[in-house]
């Protein structure tokens, strides 16, 4: 029986094409925090493309730091026995293309890369070291609001990952924020961009733009009004969201429950004192350095 053609062969992509998955703009933070409204945000627009998030480096992250080897092993074992470095970042290149060239196929007129996963914030010094063009933007949420949207979530579609305390949904906020900011910190300019949730759902338009700016993506009002719209945060909760398709085009919907209240305050009447007191507790310092403070997202 003959083998079915190769969905994600990467044989006739271009140069230029080639250059749009070595440079691709990787959207994290926290999950919760709204990354998933701000992808689709961008991929209304036509030059932009992408999909369902990878979670590309949670898997292969731990295969590219083995095949460096550990000087101070006792014993010459792992991956590093096998490959050297440079055939192995080739090889893993290839994956990676291979992985993403649907999305340019699905949109032949992109030529920017989006990809989500809110977990590649704690991957982004290794990301940028296996892809020096990449961008990131980091989108950052009120703690409490995060934690009061992973709780419920624990409790239905997102058992399998969602921290089920106040305690636990704290400390995985602290920790994916804390590490994208450490990261994108030191990264040279251009390379990093902040954007919080409460000012993206205040003023979607001036936000988008600013986003836009900092991608090179052009735009003009009547663009950005009509993706806004369109992407509008009531108009995703009774639609269930639009669908991302995978390499063969299927489409893809989101469970229920995925979408909640999209809003900024919410927290403040889903969450019990003592909720609100254990994620001011873990939270506050980090919280103050993002600009919030015990009501809510600092103004100006």
């Amino acid at each position: 029986m003959d083998a079915k053609p190769n969905q994600n062969s990467i044989e006739d992509l271009t140069n230029d094409q080639k250059g749009i998955l070595m440079a691709p703009v990787f959207i994290v933070g926290a999950g919760r925090s709204g990354t998933t409204w701000l992808q689709r945000l961008l991929l209304e627009h036509p030059h932009i493309t992408g999909g369902q998030e990878s979670e590309f480096f949670l898997y292969f992250s731990a295969c590219l730091n083995a095949v460096k080897g550990d000087e101070k092993a006792q014993r010459e074992l792992g991956l590093s026995v096998y490959w050297n470095e440079r055939d192995f970042h080739e090889r893993m290149i290839s994956i990676w293309m291979q992985t993403f060239v649907s999305m340019l196929k699905q949109k032949p007129q992109a030529w920017l890369l989006s990809e989500k996963t809110p977990s590649h914030a704690m991957h982004m010094d290794l990301i940028l070291e296996f892809l020096p063009n990449a961008k990131f933007i980091h989108i950052i949420r009120d703690s409490r609001a995060v934690v009061s949207s992973m709780v419920a979530a624990e409790k239905g579609w997102g058992k399998s990952w969602a921290a089920s305390t106040a305690k636990g949904a704290s400390i995985t906020w602290w920790r994916s924020v804390r590490a994208a900011k450490e990261s994108g910190g030191v990264m040279l300019d251009g390379k990093y961009l902040e954007l919080h949730y409460e000012d993206l759902l205040a003023d979607t338009k001036s936000e988008l733009s600013k986003v836009y700016n900092y991608l090179g993506v052009e735009h003009n009002s009547k663009l950005v009004e009509c993706i806004v719209n369109k992407q509008a945060i009531e108009k995703q909760k009774k639609s269930g969201g639009t669908g991302f398709k995978d390499y063969a085009g299927n489409e893809l919907k989101e469970p229920e429950g995925f979408f909640r209240k999209g809003q900024s305050d919410s927290w403040k009447k889903d969450l019990t004192i003592f909720q609100k007191l254990t994620v001011w507790r873990y939270t506050r310092k980090l919280m103050r350095e993002c600009g919030y403070n015990w009501s809510g997202r600092i103004k100006g």
